[in-house]
C-alpha cells in the first residue's frame, strides 16, 4: 500500500517536472536531501521538535527523509520569471507514511505572480517567531494546494516618489485531509500598504482574511458551489441549511457563510546598513468581532519586536513576542433576542459547521500554541485557544558554530466558557470562565546548532534538543539529528 502510494506521488512529481522541462533545459535545477531522526524519553515529541515544521515530523520517535528538487528563477526574453519544485516526505514512526510536502509552479511578470500548488512560504524573522509573523498561517501544518494571484513583493505606487508601496494576494485552495467537512475549500485574500522608503523608517498596515467554504458535510450535505465561493469572497450570509430529516440551521444565513477568520496588522520598521528592526502588532478575529469597525474593542493581541544586527556574530538576531487570546472577541448578552441571545465567544479556529476548524492533517494552521482535539482520526474541535504567552528567540554564531535558541512561556486556559449564576437571564447574571480557570503554566525550549562543514563529511550536520516543562504538556526532553546534502542536478546559473 505504501509502495503504491509512493509510486503515485513520484509519478505526479515527475509529470510536473516534465511539463516544464522543455522550458528549463538550460536552467539550474537544485536538489536537497534531508535525513532526520528524532526521539524522546516519552516516545512523543516536545513542542519545538514538531511545531512549525509544515507537519512533516510525526509526533512520536521517528525517522524522516525529505527529498526536494527545485529550479532557479530564470527570466526569459519576454521578462517572464518561472520556477517550479517538489519535495517528497517519507517517514517511519508509529506508522509508515509517504506524502507530497511541496509541488508547485510559479510564473512572475512585472511583479505579478501566479502560483499553482503547494509551496512553503518565506521564513520571517530568521525563523525565530512562534508564528512566522503570521497568526493565521505559521507553517505548523501540512499545506493544501491552491491557485494564487499575488503581488509577492511591495511595488511602488506611481507618482509617490517611492513613499507609498502596496502588495496583496487573492487565492483559493482545497483541503484534502480527513476532516469533518470533506473537500473544504479555502479562500484567502490580503492587502498591505507601506509608507516610507525601503531603508529608514516605514509603517505598514495590512488586512488578512481567510474563509473556509463549500465541501460536503456529513450532516448538511453539499455546502454550496460558486454561490458559496462568492459569499466567502464578499463576506456575505449564505443559505439556510437543511439536513435529510428536515432539521434546519440558520448559522450560515444569519451570521456569515463559511468559517471566516482574519487578522489586522500594524508594523513599524527601521533599517540601516547595520541593523534591521521591526515592531509589529496584530489582532485575530472571527466573523466581525475584531475587524476595523470594532478595533477599539479588541483585547486579543500579538506584539512582536525583532532586531537583527547585520555585522554581529555572537547575537545576530533577537525576537520578543507576546500573545494574548483570552478575550475571544468578548461577549454580550441579549436575553430577548430570538436568534442569538449571546454574541461573542469566538472560539478561535473552531466552527460549528466546519467542525475540524482551522486545521489541516490534524495540526493547527496558525498559532501553534492552540491545541486541536481528535476523534476517530479527525479534528472535531479546539480544546485550547485561550492563552497568554511570552516568547524569546536568539540566533548567532559561537566561532563557526551557528546556533538558534527558542524559549516559550505560556499560560493555557483551554476554552472560554459562559457561566450563569442561576439568578436570572440578564447580562449581570453571566460571567466568563475557562476550562482551566487558573491557567496551566508551560515552558518549551529549543536549542539548535549547525556544525561547520568538514571536508571529510559531504553533508551539513544539525543537532537539536527540545524540552517541555509544566502543567499543560507532559514533562519531556527530545533530540533531533539532521543531515542535509545540497547539490546541482543539471543546468548552469545565468
Amino acid at each position: 500500500m505504501i509502495f503504491k502510494y509512493f509510486k503515485n506521488v513520484f509519478v505526479l512529481s515527475i509529470l510536473l517536472l516534465g511539463v516544464v522541462s522543455s522550458y528549463s533545459q538550460k536552467r539550474e535545477i537544485t536538489y536537497e536531501a534531508q535525513v532526520m531522526s528524532q526521539f524522546s524519553d516519552k516516545g512523543t515529541m516536545p513542542f519545538w521538535l514538531v511545531s512549525n515544521k509544515y507537519g512533516i515530523i510525526p509526533n512520536e520517535n521517528s525517522g524522516v527523509v525529505n527529498l526536494r528538487i527545485y529550479s532557479d528563477s530564470h527570466v526569459n526574453k519576454q521578462g517572464l520569471k518561472f520556477n517550479y519544485g517538489t519535495s517528497i516526505i517519507g517517514s517511519q514512526g508509529g506508522e509508515s507514511e509517504v506524502f507530497i510536502d511541496e509541488l508547485y509552479a510559479s510564473a512572475i511578470w512585472n511583479g505579478v505572480s501566479v502560483d499553482l500548488g503547494m509551496q512553503h512560504r518565506d521564513v520571517q524573522f530568521d525563523g525565530l517567531s512562534v508564528t512566522n509573523n503570521d497568526l493565521l498561517y505559521s507553517g505548523n501544518a501540512r499545506m493544501y494546494p491552491e491557485l494564487k494571484f499575488q503581488l509577492k513583493d511591495f511595488i511602488s505606487v506611481p507618482f509617490t516618489n517611492n513613499l507609498l508601496w502596496v502588495k496583496g494576494s487573492f487565492s483559493n485552495g482545497i483541503m484534502l485531509d480527513d476532516r469533518y467537512v470533506d473537500k473544504t475549500n479555502v479562500h484567502h485574500k490580503n492587502a498591505f500598504l507601506r509608507i516610507g522608503k525601503k531603508e529608514g523608517l516605514s509603517f505598514t498596515i495590512g488586512l488578512d482574511h481567510y474563509a473556509q467554504w463549500g465541501g460536503t458535510s456529513p450532516k448538511w450535505g453539499s455546502l454550496g458551489g460558486f454561490d458559496a465561493f462568492a459569499d466567502a469572497v464578499f463576506v456575505r450570509g449564505g443559505k439556510v441549511l437543511v439536513d435529510e430529516n428536515g432539521n434546519q440551521s440558520i448559522n450560515e444565513s444569519y451570521n456569515k457563510s463559511g468559517n471566516h477568520i482574519g487578522q489586522n496588522m500594524f508594523e513599524f520598521s527601521y533599517s540601516t546598513s547595520k541593523i534591521e528592526s521591526v515592531l509589529s502588532f496584530k489582532n485575530m478575529y472571527e466573523d466581525k468581532s475584531g475587524d476595523f469597525k470594532h478595533i477599539n474593542k479588541v483585547k486579543d493581541w500579538n506584539m512582536s519586536f525583532f532586531l537583527k544586527f547585520k555585522e554581529s556574530k555572537l547575537i545576530s538576531s533577537f525576537i520578543y513576542e507576546y500573545y494574548y487570546t483570552k478575550d475571544q472577541g468578548g461577549y454580550s448578552i441579549r436575553p430577548n433576542h430570538p436568534i442569538e441571545p449571546v454574541i461573542g465567544f469566538d472560539g478561535y479556529f473552531s466552527n460549528g459547521i466546519f467542525q475540524s476548524g482551522w486545521t489541516n492533517h490534524q495540526r493547527i494552521i496558525g498559532l501553534p500554541l492552540f491545541t486541536p482535539s481528535l476523534a476517530n482520526g479527525e479534528v472535531n474541535g479546539i480544546t485550547n485557544n485561550a492563552i497568554v504567552a511570552h516568547h524569546l528567540g536568539i540566533t548567532g554564531f559561537i566561532g563557526k558554530l551557528k546556533y538558534k535558541t527558542l524559549l516559550t512561556f505560556s499560560e493555557n486556559y483551554g476554552r472560554a466558557l459562559l457561566v450563569n449564576d442561576g439568578q436570572g437571564n440578564q447580562e449581570e447574571n453571566y460571567s466568563k470562565s475557562y476550562t482551566y480557570p487558573d491557567g496551566l503554566a508551560q515552558q518549551s525550549y529549543l536549542m539548535e546548532v549547525i556544525f561547520p562543514r568538514w571536508k571529510a563529511v559531504p553533508f551539513e550536520v544539525l543537532a537539536s534538543i527540545a524540552i517541555d516543562r509544566g502543567k499543560y504538556l507532559d514533562n519531556n526532553i527530545g533530540f533531533q539529528i539532521k543531515l542535509v546534502k545540497k547539490g546541482i542536478l543539471t543546468g548552469k546559473r545565468y
